[in-house]
């Protein structure tokens, strides 16, 4: 996939000891993604991981997003987030609390989805 998971945890933001990672992913799949945050949530908690990638050859974008159960307990919702997500880039997803997927028609809209996907967490962690 070109990034671990120790890169990402790297780049986290710590929002009221929430850790925040949002992050394109070049050339991954829904199941490269998903192993991604896999393995953050096990290695660390509590944890709150969305990531998109651009499938050129398909004229779309893929996103997943995970939650640790702590962060579900604390009230955010991985398909809420996701859903929110995905209409900035024209899509919808689905999926459980812990973990959702989403795609979308508009690729070149992503730069403007991951913003979204932080204000969004910024605000579900912080209420």
């Amino acid at each position: 996939v070109g990034v671990s998971a120790d890169q990402l945890w790297a780049q986290a933001e710590e929002l009221d000891g929430i850790r925040l990672i949002v992050s394109e992913i070049p050339n991954a799949d829904p199941d490269a993604m998903r192993q991604l945050i896999d393995e953050l949530r096990r290695k660390n908690s509590p944890v709150a991981v969305l990531l998109a990638a651009k499938q050129p050859d398909e004229g779309k974008v893929v996103m997943v997003a995970g939650l640790s159960r702590d962060v579900t307990q604390r009230g955010m919702d991985a398909v809420k987030w996701v859903r929110t997500v995905a209409g900035v880039v024209g899509g919808g997803g689905g999926g459980r609390a812990d973990l959702a997927q989403a795609g979308g028609r508009f690729p070149e809209k992503l730069p403007e989805a991951l913003a979204l996907a932080k204000a969004e967490a910024v605000k579900a962690i912080q209420k």
